[in-house]
């Protein structure tokens, strides 16, 4: 992808995850992260409303995506509400969820909106560690926490986690790329 310059960004970094989608949509792939039949994923969800008592439950998925964890939410029979950036990614999962009648998504910046409802849980696959400014991961907690009921469980799955990251505050996606330039993992990919 290309690198965005200060002077040529206008719209926050993670909104280049709408061209991402596009673009492997245009390549004739049918989803991009995991599908409804991701065996691990349902495992894991599976335990996770086991454990919580969610069925019959209020679920809200921040980051999306096409929505598979919809899919698999609602066949354990639990009330599904999915956000996400992307437009694509949003009418994709509105398509796939169409056959579920407690299941909806819509479009909503975690980092500058607060969703409208209170939730039993909520759950981020994939999702957070895509915010890479420490402002942007400190906002999205904020808004997440905010819709919660008290004591409500928060899961996230299949997250990155570097031991080797760069320590110290990310106050602008520039910051970011030059910590992540001197970083041992060679090339940057850059949103």
């Amino acid at each position: 992808m290309e690198e965005c310059n200060k002077t040529e960004r206008t719209e926050p970094y993670y909104h280049a995850y709408e061209k991402r989608y596009q673009a492997v949509y245009a390549e004739g792939a049918e989803f991009w992260g995991h599908t409804p039949d991701d065996k691990a994923l349902a495992a894991a969800l599976a335990e996770w409303v086991e454990k919580h008592g969610l069925r019959g439950k209020r679920i809200i998925e921040f980051a999306c995506g096409e929505g598979a964890s919809g899919v698999i939410l609602s066949k354990l029979g639990c009330i599904y509400q999915g956000v996400d950036i992307s437009p694509t990614a949003v009418e994709k999962a509105k398509k796939l969820l169409s056959v579920f009648d407690n299941a909806g998504v819509g479009l909503l910046d975690m980092t500058r909106q607060k969703p409208d409802l209170t939730y039993d849980a909520a759950l981020d696959v994939m999702g957070f560690h895509m915010l890479v400014t420490d402002p942007d991961r400190r906002n999205y907690l904020r808004n997440a926490f905010s819709c919660l009921k008290d004591n409500a469980p928060m899961f996230f799955f299949r997250q990155l986690y570097d031991e080797n990251a760069a320590e110290g505050f990310i106050s602008s996606f520039d910051k970011w790329l030059s910590v992540t330039r001197r970083s041992s993992f060679g090339k940057t990919a850059v949103l």
